[in-house]
């Protein structure tokens, strides 16, 4: 039985496309130095060469459609949302941008921000739960191209749009996949666009917005910094961020959702709570400052200030996806569209290791000590278990499992008598 018929997930590829979708999942589970970002070869002790070709296949098959790749992606997400016990799940979104100057081959490249920042941007949105604050599955993925953006729901690539117009539009995707529970979708301060506001007024939204930005207070048209100097903040407790910890402070005030530069507009101006955040260590130093809009009535500020910390987890997953787990900016595949499959493979594999990750079981506890142990990884003391270090133990699990299916007790044992004529008793 396969990965995804044990874990009651659908996936409509071929069945070979399907088997071949299992082993790269697998062979994802992983970390991968900068130097050696390739696809590992895992089933069978396969040759690495064979294991390549076939990788390439599929990436570079137009029958493995993004949907399709992505149709196990949300179920996972359906089923955590089920799961949860919060009564909101949080949607963060935020854009990544993934340099590629140096490969030459990879022709649909874009200029990001400068001659030198040249690759694609990837768009993405991760669900999060409400309540514990942990990573539960990704919720929409993008890769934007100089060919267009390729998004997970569409089979051919989309004309460019700009980032808040396409943003308003997954959204509006994502409030159809009907998940369960109630979404606040959070978006740091790039979000912070009146009209882009007005138009997810049937939503729930949280975004931060600049401190010269102007909102409609007490009748006057008024600087957020302004605002916010009339606000009383209280204490609420300890807090983590950033790998720091901290103690929060935050208080709010009622606002509309008008420039200055609208005072003479008749529209509707929608009402908001202006949220101020504030984060200082034990000396009373200043670790952050948020100025936070929100339509969500039903939960105090202190929450609101909370969820927006969590907003952090998606800046942790391209971290993972990046430098700290996958290399993404080493992966030699030469088209946006190829890349695209890979990255929901590798975000599949995330997936699978948050599901570990989140689950607090006695089972689940003791897969997790197992698996830091075996990577033989270092970790904090208040922070035992970390999703690279169970990365690196579940590959090596996995080999070990393949180890045994391939080679009986006597063959092992021979192996071993032989390794050490050359590194003295393994054991």
């Amino acid at each position: 039985m396969g990965l995804f018929a044990e874990l009651d997930l659908p996936c409509y590829l071929e069945p070979r496309l399907l088997r071949r979708y299992e082993t790269l999942i697998k062979e994802h589970s992983l970390v991968n130095p900068s130097n050696a970002p390739g696809i590992k070869a895992l089933a069978n002790h396969t040759q690495t060469w064979s294991a390549s070709q076939a990788a390439w296949r599929f990436f570079n098959n137009d029958h493995a459609s993004f949907p399709m790749l992505c149709s196990p992606l949300l179920a996972l997400a359906r089923e955590a949302a089920a799961t949860s016990s919060s009564r909101y799940l949080l949607v963060a979104h935020d854009w990544c941008r993934c340099n590629f100057a140096r490969h030459n081959s990879k022709q649909d490249k874009l200029k990001l921000s400068h001659a030198r920042d040249i690759g694609y941007e990837l768009q993405a949105s991760l669900l999060i739960d409400g309540l514990s604050g942990r990573p539960l599955s990704p919720l929409g993925l993008n890769l934007h191209t100089a060919s267009g953006f390729y998004p997970c729901r569409e089979v051919e690539p989309q004309p460019t749009e700009s980032h808040l117009d396409e943003l308003l539009s997954r959204i509006q995707w994502q409030e159809s996949l009907n998940l369960d529970k109630s979404r606040v979708h959070v978006v740091d301060r790039e979000g912070d666009s009146i009209n882009h506001l007005r138009g997810l007024v049937n939503y729930r939204w949280l975004t931060r917005c600049k401190r010269d930005s102007t909102l409609l207070h007490d009748g006057k048209h008024q600087r957020v910094e302004q605002i916010a100097r009339s606000v009383t903040t209280t204490l609420i407790g300890p807090v983590s961020i950033r790998g720091k910890e901290g103690f929060l402070f935050v208080g709010e005030a009622q606002v509309a959702l008008q420039r200055k530069s609208e005072e003479h507009m008749s529209e509707e101006r929608p009402k908001a709570r202006l949220v101020v955040s504030l984060v200082t260590d034990e000396q009373g130093k200043e670790l952050a400052r948020w100025y936070l809009l929100s339509n969500v009535t039903e939960v105090p500020a202190s929450e609101l200030a909370q969820w927006y910390c969590w907003r952090w987890n998606i800046e942790s997953w391209f971290k993972l996806l990046k430098s700290d787990g996958f290399q993404l900016e080493q992966w030699q595949q030469t088209s946006g569209a190829a890349l695209f499959r890979r990255l929901l493979v590798s975000s599949m594999a995330c997936t699978l290791a948050f599901r570990l990750f989140e689950d607090n079981g006695e089972e689940a506890e003791q897969l997790k000590t197992f698996l830091v142990r075996l990577s033989g990884r270092v970790t904090k003391r208040a922070k035992l278990v970390t999703l690279p270090s169970l990365l690196a133990g579940l590959y090596l699990f996995l080999q070990m499992q393949e180890v045994m299916n391939t080679y009986t007790a006597a063959e092992l044992k021979e192996l071993t008598r032989i390794a050490s004529r050359f590194f003295g008793k393994l054991v």
